[in-house]
Protein backbone atom coordinates (compact mmCIF):
# COMPACT_ATOMS: atom_id res chain seq x y z
CA UNK A 1 0.00 0.00 0.00
CA UNK A 2 1.27 3.43 -0.74
CA UNK A 3 0.96 5.17 2.49
CA UNK A 4 1.47 8.59 0.76
CA UNK A 5 -1.79 8.27 -1.28
CA UNK A 6 -3.38 5.16 0.26
CA UNK A 7 -3.46 3.31 -2.87
CA UNK A 8 -3.42 -0.51 -2.01
CA UNK A 9 -1.83 -0.98 -5.63
CA UNK A 10 -2.96 -2.46 -8.78
CA UNK A 11 -4.91 -5.64 -8.50
CA UNK A 12 -5.84 -5.31 -5.16
CA UNK A 13 -10.01 -4.78 -4.53
CA UNK A 14 -10.90 -2.50 -1.79
CA UNK A 15 -12.26 -4.52 1.73
CA UNK A 16 -15.79 -4.97 1.99
CA UNK A 17 -17.16 -4.67 5.58
CA UNK A 18 -19.40 -7.03 6.88
CA UNK A 19 -22.35 -6.56 8.83
CA UNK A 20 -23.04 -9.20 11.51
CA UNK A 21 -26.30 -11.34 10.77
CA UNK A 22 -29.50 -10.35 12.90
CA UNK A 23 -31.32 -12.82 11.51
CA UNK A 24 -33.90 -14.06 14.19
CA UNK A 25 -32.95 -11.56 17.16
CA UNK A 26 -35.86 -9.48 18.47
CA UNK A 27 -36.66 -5.88 17.81
CA UNK A 28 -35.69 -3.14 20.11
CA UNK A 29 -38.41 -0.49 21.25
CA UNK A 30 -37.19 1.45 18.70
CA UNK A 31 -37.23 -0.31 16.12
CA UNK A 32 -40.94 -1.84 17.23
CA UNK A 33 -41.88 1.96 17.54
CA UNK A 34 -40.77 2.31 13.71
CA UNK A 35 -42.78 -0.22 12.71
CA UNK A 36 -45.84 0.27 14.58
CA UNK A 37 -45.76 4.09 12.27
CA UNK A 38 -44.95 2.12 9.44
CA UNK A 39 -48.13 0.12 9.91
CA UNK A 40 -49.65 2.91 10.09
CA UNK A 41 -49.01 3.79 6.66
CA UNK A 42 -45.85 7.00 7.67
CA UNK A 43 -43.33 7.84 5.69
CA UNK A 44 -39.94 8.07 6.73
CA UNK A 45 -39.92 11.94 6.97
CA UNK A 46 -42.93 11.74 8.97
CA UNK A 47 -41.34 9.13 11.31
CA UNK A 48 -38.83 11.09 11.85
CA UNK A 49 -40.94 14.22 12.83
CA UNK A 50 -42.75 11.93 15.04
CA UNK A 51 -39.70 10.39 16.71
CA UNK A 52 -38.03 13.80 16.32
CA UNK A 53 -34.74 11.80 14.77
CA UNK A 54 -33.32 12.46 11.48
CA UNK A 55 -34.71 10.51 8.30
CA UNK A 56 -30.90 8.88 8.24
CA UNK A 57 -32.07 6.86 11.41
CA UNK A 58 -35.17 6.15 10.80
CA UNK A 59 -33.86 4.39 7.15
CA UNK A 60 -30.91 3.09 9.64
CA UNK A 61 -34.11 1.23 12.13
CA UNK A 62 -35.87 0.26 9.02
CA UNK A 63 -32.93 -1.59 7.68
CA UNK A 64 -32.22 -3.49 11.00
CA UNK A 65 -35.75 -4.34 11.07
CA UNK A 66 -35.43 -6.07 7.88
CA UNK A 67 -32.67 -7.89 8.40
CA UNK A 68 -34.27 -8.82 11.42
CA UNK A 69 -37.26 -9.94 10.06
CA UNK A 70 -35.35 -11.34 6.88
CA UNK A 71 -37.97 -9.07 4.60
CA UNK A 72 -37.07 -6.74 1.83
CA UNK A 73 -39.32 -4.10 2.43
CA UNK A 74 -42.01 -2.20 4.62
CA UNK A 75 -45.07 -4.34 3.58
CA UNK A 76 -43.35 -7.79 4.23
CA UNK A 77 -41.94 -6.16 7.46
CA UNK A 78 -45.34 -5.61 8.90
CA UNK A 79 -46.60 -8.86 7.31
CA UNK A 80 -43.87 -10.78 9.08
CA UNK A 81 -44.44 -8.67 12.31
CA UNK A 82 -47.91 -9.01 12.49
CA UNK A 83 -48.01 -12.78 11.78
CA UNK A 84 -44.76 -13.20 14.81
CA UNK A 85 -47.55 -11.30 17.17
CA UNK A 86 -45.04 -8.00 17.15
CA UNK A 87 -47.40 -5.71 16.60
CA UNK A 88 -49.59 -3.70 19.29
Amino acid sequence: MDSATGDAGPGSKPVKRRRPDRAGKPLSEKELEILHWAKRGKTVWEISVIRSISQATVKYHLANIYAKLQVSNRAQAVGEAAKRGMLR
